[in-house]
């Protein structure tokens, strides 16, 4: 398996127009539904400047490529919005067309798309880039190989911090200890306290790459 990561100044696009006019504010764009290949259905998860989120919803509703601009829920750093998109091309047909898949959500940032896609066949990358090129401007982040079916934890510490969560070992205040679960799985205590504490940083630094 392959990943092949870009980044892309798409033109006409009404998705690197708005990141353009906003270019602070980061976009999470989450495909809920895809009607044709002219119109897609979005989750837009967008962080920053909260005073410019009045700012954001008047751009989208005023825009000619947004049929449909739905606020979900605000916070004070956060708009999640439900919108339809309209426009000739997007990036995910050419994906599809060559037989790529999406490993994370695309995101939106200072007037770029990042892509993240999986491929099967090595060859498919070369007319894939030549495709997107057509569409704007391409920066490859990585192509390389991959292991997908890599797992995130070890078994060990998969088993350690599964039964650590399950015994309330994250709960405030802690329902067990280290001594109890080290008892528990018959392990030493530094075993355990190590294994959770690598399981820790990897399922930490998993969740904030995606935040």
């Amino acid at each position: 398996m392959y990943k092949f990561s870009f980044k892309i100044k798409h033109k006409h696009c009404y998705e690197t127009a708005l990141s353009s006019a906003f270019p602070k504010h980061h976009i999470t764009v989450v495909d809920i539904q895809s009607r044709n290949k002219k119109e897609k259905q979005y989750f837009y998860y967008i962080t920053g400047d909260q005073q410019q989120f009045g700012a954001i919803m008047a751009y989208l509703k005023a825009s000619k490529g947004y049929r449909l601009v739905k606020e979900v829920e605000r916070t004070s750093d956060t708009l999640l919005l439900l919108v339809v998109l309209h426009q000739q091309g997007y990036v995910q047909n050419s994906i599809q067309r060559h037989h790529g898949f999406f490993l994370e959500p695309h995101t939106v940032y200072g007037g770029f798309e990042y892509w993240h896609v999986g491929l099967v066949d090595h060859a498919a990358i070369a007319p894939l880039r030549k495709e997107l090129s057509k569409a704007g401007d391409v920066t490859v982040l990585f192509i390389g190989k991959v292991e997908f079916a890599h797992q995130l934890l070890s078994k060990q510490q998969k088993r350690a911090f599964l039964y650590a969560f399950e015994q309330g070992y994250y709960e405030l205040p802690r329902k067990t200890t280290i001594a109890k679960i080290a008892k528990a799985l018959r392990l030493n205590h530094s075993t355990v306290g190590e294994h959770l504490l690598k399981a820790e940083n990897k399922v930490i630094a998993s969740v904030a790459r995606r935040l």
